[in-house]
């Protein structure tokens, strides 16, 4: 009994060596990652920034000047945290707010590499376990490219979900108590991150009442007070926001984002990016606010619009899920050829009723990116499913490891081969698959750079105004990095014309207003006359001009 515990001592303390080491390879390459002149603060990543770092400080959760309800306070309050931090060693607001960034985005990246490798250990096997994690740190779309994403909330989003699938297959198979109370404020803790999370806790939560019902157990008390659990786990986070929400709003809802994000993405849908900027940066009623910060964005309904549009409705669907097909099974997300592994690793061996559990759940897990059918196809939408699909990958490259060693020692049976070549044997398809990860990432780090929605001269820009302006200023731009590197008050411009978008800067106060050339190509031309240094409006002093081959980018003082 003595040689045993000490055996499996052993065998735990190695584990848990090898557990830290994947951490740490997963850490190396997100630093590394950081270290690319590409990345830039951008989309909604100032967003959160200037929340965390506003209501961390005590000025309020809000960067527009009222209570933000668009963007859930997770994220915010994790960056925020570690701003306190940076800021004190960092040479400008800016600089800490991106370093907190980074942080999140390394430390919940390697965390990640925990509740998978829980997760696929208790699925299957523990080398089954090394080999997800191993590639899942090098696998661009989880690692690299949320960079290139414009929120850089998917590393704790992740993290949150899949512990919240971990303690969920936990729950079934082993029916601890606190499995479903802490999967329940996993999916909470997830759902704070990012709204869409809802799916997950709901879907995983109907496998955990479905598997209780096959086994007969679901209207015993036992089963029902442990799903009660679960809902109050998510509960206990999902209702003082949805209470804030509320009280901003005037009415209960999962998120107030759905109304608003239906609507200006139609455009988008029909490949329309014109409509979609007008819709979302075009002025409310008042002409004082921006329709996506308008509190008149509210009461949009979804379902009203489809109401009084199904047909156009149907249409966005059937779009939509083309564009999902497409977007997937992709170079960018989960190339096509990898689905013959997918294959290998469901039908190599049959299911035994364990394992049929926790194959429910994966499956499951796939089908709450699906709601983004009814709004519009993003990689950054669907991407995920993408570690499910990571376990399943590695699952495959280890059967085949093993057929292939196997077929090796078969055929040379009677031949002297070390035993370490056949386990080398084992290992080829991972070190295949990874060299591919490897050599993909620099194709797939241009494309996503080269979309015109950010670009390098957007953080030069800022930088330059923020040694050439006042302090406290207000910067009126399409692109909110602009703001974020001068450390100056962000206003968005309007999508409007230009004696509306004057009208909108006084009374926002404006000081300085950037134009970009690309803006003007498609999305607003009717402000292309501005680039004209002959035809600059009287109320409009041009400070400087940043070129660059892509377009330039115009500085305006307003007089």
């Amino acid at each position: 009994m003595q040689s045993m515990t000490a055996t499996q001592r052993k065998a735990i303390r190695s584990e848990i060596l090898t557990i830290a080491c994947l951490c740490l390879w997963a850490t190396l390459i997100r630093l590394m990652a950081l270290l690319l002149p590409q990345r830039i603060v951008w989309g909604d990543e100032p967003f959160y920034l200037w929340l965390g770092r506003n209501w961390l400080s005590g000025r309020g959760y809000t960067f527009t000047g009222y209570s933000d309800v668009h963007h859930t306070p997770m994220y915010p309050l994790l960056s925020g945290l570690f701003y306190l931090l940076t800021r004190q060693f960092t040479p400008s607001p800016a600089a800490g707010m991106e370093l907190a960034s980074d942080i999140c985005y390394v430390l919940f990246g390697a965390l990640l590499v925990i509740p998978v490798y829980l997760l696929t250990k208790e699925m299957y096997r523990r080398e089954v376990g090394y080999i997800t994690v191993f590639l899942m740190a090098v696998y661009p779309a989880i690692s690299i490219l949320p960079l290139f994403w414009g929120t850089m909330t998917e590393p704790p989003y992740y993290f949150f979900v899949y512990s919240g699938l971990l303690l969920t297959l936990l729950a079934m198979r082993r029916g601890r108590i606190w499995s479903y109370f802490l999967a329940g404020v996993c999916f909470g803790l997830a759902y704070l991150t990012r709204p869409e999370a809802v799916a997950y806790m709901a879907i995983s939560g109907f496998v955990l009442a479905l598997v209780k019902l096959f086994e007969k157990q679901l209207f015993t008390r036992q089963a029902l007070l442990r799903l009660a659990l679960y809902i109050i786990g998510f509960l206990l986070l999902f209702l003082p926001y949805a209470y804030y929400v509320a009280q901003e709003t005037g009415s209960w809802m999962i998120s107030e984002k759905a109304g608003v994000t239906f609507v200006t993405c139609i455009g988008l849908s029909e490949g329309d990016t014109r409509a979609f900027d007008q819709a979302t940066w075009g002025l409310d009623s008042t002409g004082k606010e921006v329709f996506f910060f308008s509190r008149e964005s509210y009461h949009v309904s979804m379902f009203d619009v489809i109401r009084a549009y199904p047909s156009e409705f149907l249409q966005l669907v059937i779009r939509n899920v083309r564009r999902f097909v497409s977007s997937l099974l992709s170079l960018r997300l989960f190339p096509y050829y990898f689905l013959p592994l997918i294959g290998l690793a469901f039908f190599k061996k049959p299911w035994d009723k364990t394992r049929t559990k926790g194959e429910l759940l994966l499956l499951a897990s796939l089908t709450p990116v699906g709601v983004f059918l009814l709004f519009f196809i993003q990689d950054r939408y669907i991407a995920t499913l993408l570690p499910t699909l990571v376990i399943w990958l590695g699952l495959g490259a280890y059967e085949l490891g093993l057929w292939l060693s196997q077929t090796v020692a078969n055929l040379l049976a009677g031949h002297a081969l070390r035993r370490r070549w056949l386990t080398f044997l084992i290992t080829v398809p991972t070190i295949v698959l990874l060299l591919f990860f490897i050599l993909l990432q620099p194709r797939l780090v241009a494309q996503y750079t080269n979309t015109g929605s950010f670009r390098p001269e957007h953080k030069a820009i800022g930088l330059w105004l923020k040694e050439h302006i006042p302090p406290g200023s207000v910067v009126m731009s399409r692109y909110p990095a602009i703001a974020f590197y001068a450390d100056a008050r962000w206003e968005p411009t309007p999508n409007a014309e230009y004696k509306q978008v004057l009208a909108y800067a006084r009374a926002n106060q404006v000081d300085y207003f950037v134009l970009d050339e690309l803006e003007t190509r498609e999305l607003r031309p009717q402000l292309a006359f501005l680039l004209n240094e002959y035809a600059t409006p009287a109320e409009l002093e041009r400070i400087h001009v940043e070129r660059s081959a892509a377009g330039k980018l115009v500085v305006f003082k307003l007089e």
